[in-house]
């Protein structure tokens, strides 16, 4: 009979294995992440996305190999039983057990040789820095005054930070377009924005999390798009040279509700060694800006159970370009 328990033996080392990498990885993560999302600190953009993306193991597949382990000694007396029934030996059964407990060290295996997190990594994108910002309107920056395009590229994102379930993560969107058209040099003057995202494009890390979100909360068929639109600059201020901090009244279109938010944020104009290494070029502005919602407000109410509080922070990042003179605040993201 012990000759039979020993391939329980390995499932149960792989099982104290990944337990060990789950603790060590910190995140105390439920759900594994194949690609693990990290962000590091970055001097022109704030935080990016870092290049690696280990394997970050979670409880709910080490509970799948504390299942395998249990199979196992399970089988073991099925095969004994078996045996001793018809008198002869279960070879196959014995070979089957043998190859399902060697697949279990695979995984903490893999986990391990993936890497840890970066140097200075967060699991999620950390909030904005709260400003203190009184009303009124100064300071400038040194670029073009017209029309600025959202450009794709990886200093672009939006982001809600969601807690539900125990857990926190990013619930990012791609498919960002968006048009600023302002004067940086006399902010006093004509401003308006516009900022789309496809819903479809959510991506929290997990890709039947992900699929969840997209289909039983956000709606994506219906509502394919959420939109934040800028209505007012209330405050600015000269931080640097090439930086200023701002507060902005506007409104975000959410699974079909209007809801008034409040933006707090920077606008800075890289240096040409930053475009250089974000490799940008032209008239470029990047803007950083962070506001929240409400849960029980938005669409979102019916099942703001889910949710573990009750607000919904959303962090905003855009590598904007000069495209045109035009300063007239009609403006047609396509929706």
């Amino acid at each position: 009979m012990q000759r039979l328990l020993l391939p329980t033996a390995i499932p149960l080392g792989a099982l104290i294995a990944s337990l060990v990498r789950w603790w060590v990885q910190g995140s105390r993560n439920v759900y594994t992440a194949l690609d693990k999302r990290f962000y590091v600190p970055d001097p022109d953009l704030g935080w990016r996305i870092a290049p690696e993306h280990p394997i970050w193991l979670g409880l709910e597949v080490c509970a799948i190999i504390a299942a395998i382990a249990i199979g196992l000694a399970i089988g073991a007396f099925v095969i004994r039983w078996l045996e001793r029934r018809f008198a002869r030996p279960m070879t196959a059964l014995r070979i089957a057990s043998w190859i399902v407990a060697a697949a279990t060290p695979v995984v903490p295996i893999a986990a391990f040789a993936s890497g840890g997190a970066p140097a200075g990594a967060r699991d999620m994108l950390p909030p904005a820095a709260a400003v203190a910002l009184e009303d009124g309107i100064s300071g400038s920056l040194d670029l073009p005054a017209g029309r600025y395009d959202v450009v794709t590229h990886a200093g672009t994102s939006v982001s809600a930070q969601i807690s539900a379930g125990g857990e926190a993560f990013d619930a990012r969107f791609g498919d960002v377009r968006g048009t600023l058209r302002v004067d940086p040099r006399s902010l006093a003057g004509a401003l308006a924005a516009e900022v789309s995202v496809a819903t479809a494009s959510v991506d929290t890390g997990i890709g039947e999390r992900s699929k969840h979100a997209r289909e039983s909360y956000l709606l994506a068929d219906k509502h394919p798009r959420i939109t934040f639109t800028l209505a007012q600059l209330v405050a600015a201020r000269q931080e640097t040279s090439d930086r200023l901090v701002f507060r902005a009244r506007g409104t975000v279109d959410l699974i079909g509700k209007r809801h008034d938010v409040e933006v707090t944020g920077t606008l800075g104009k890289p240096d040409e060694a930053a475009r250089a290494r974000l490799g940008l070029e032209g008239d470029v502005m990047i803007v950083v800006a962070s506001f929240a919602l409400s849960i029980r407000d938005t669409a979102l109410a019916p099942d703001a159970g889910d949710f573990d509080g009750d607000r919904l922070p959303l962090s905003v990042s855009l590598v904007v370009r000069h495209t045109g003179d035009d300063l007239v605040p009609a403006l047609g993201v396509d929706r």
